[in-house]
Parts: structure tokens; C-alpha cells; sequence
């Protein structure tokens, strides 16, 4: 099982959402951490980026994750859908 940490930058961030977005990023990442195959999810590679990946949180919203060891992540992004083209390098 995925264990997640949260970099000041997510946390930053994730503090700007809505109250509702801000429940469905935690709830994505507690489901990421439980069951990280999980359909809703569609976790995935982002291109451009070494050991970056990232996870749906609901219809607009994803989350960043960095890779940090076997089993280990940090995300240290979330927002709208368009967030993640600037982590595309």
C-alpha cells in the first residue's frame, strides 16, 4: 500500500479549494492510499516529468504526485485541470 506525504506547496494549495474540493482531494488520496488502482483515480504517469504522477480528485481537479521511493509519494500539488501543464516540462 501507498503511503502519502504533503509538501508545503500542496498544502498551500489545497487550502485555496472549495470546501468541497478540498474533502474530495483528501478523500482521493485516502482511496489512493487503500486501493491506488482504483478506476476513479486513473493514476498515471504525467508526461514530461521524472517520478511525477498524477490522480483525479473529481470531475476538474487532480492531484500531483511525486514518487519518492517504492511505495512512498508526496503530493505537492492540486487544482483545476490546467494546473498540471505547468508541471509538464
Amino acid at each position: 500500500m501507498p503511503s502519502v506525504s504533503y509538501s508545503q506547496r500542496f498544502i498551500k494549495t489545497l487550502k485555496t479549494l472549495s470546501g468541497l474540493s478540498q474533502k474530495k482531494a483528501v478523500r482521493s488520496l485516502t482511496l489512493f492510499m487503500a486501493h491506488p488502482e482504483a478506476n476513479s483515480l486513473r493514476f498515471r504517469p504525467l508526461s514530461g516529468a521524472t517520478d511525477n504522477f498524477i490522480i483525479n480528485t473529481n470531475r476538474g481537479d487532480r492531484i500531483i504526485l511525486k514518487k519518492l521511493g517504492e511505495d512512498d509519494y508526496e503530493a505537492v500539488d492540486v487544482g483545476p485541470h490546467d494546473m498540471y501543464r505547468s508541471w509538464n516540462r
